[in-house]
């Protein structure tokens, strides 16, 4: 698998970004917001490269505030699954807003998906990521 190296806390800031927004969205009953970390997650999982919040945090980490920088690796494929699993649980959320289909199941998926992101970047436990590791293990042991 390749593996591409990334800044943890960056990563982490992301994530507390998200679940930010995502909160905005459902305190001011605003589905924009949510839209808004859709499209970045959707970015985030072409490449981790596009995601935006994870590039500010990287740039004053490195440029402006001449941190050290400690690379971790990661396969490339894991943080893309995750980036699109994140992405794609935030879609079912606003879909159903959008749409005025089963709105207050909506908010509370919302809400839910925001406690998450908040686990993954406080705790440093993403369920995601966890996913992944199990799908990998399902994928090798069948084949």
């Amino acid at each position: 698998m390749y593996q591409c190296s990334v800044h943890d806390r960056s990563l982490r800031f992301s994530r507390a970004i998200y679940g930010v927004l995502v909160l905005i969205g459902f305190f001011t009953k605003n589905y924009w917001y949510v839209l808004a970390v859709i499209i970045m997650l959707a970015l985030g999982a072409i490449d981790v490269r596009l995601n935006i919040p994870y590039r500010i945090n990287l740039f004053f980490t490195k440029y402006v505030f001449r941190k050290p920088f400690v690379p971790i690796k990661k396969e490339s494929t894991e943080l893309n699954f995750v980036s699109g699993m994140t992405g794609a649980f935030l879609l079912i959320g606003f879909l159903c807003i959008y749409y005025n289909k089963f709105v207050a199941f909506g908010w509370i998926w919302l809400l839910l998906m925001s406690l998450l992101l908040f686990l993954a970047c406080f705790a440093g436990f993403c369920v995601a990521t966890l996913s992944y590791a199990v799908f990998i293990k399902l994928i090798r042991k069948n084949a």
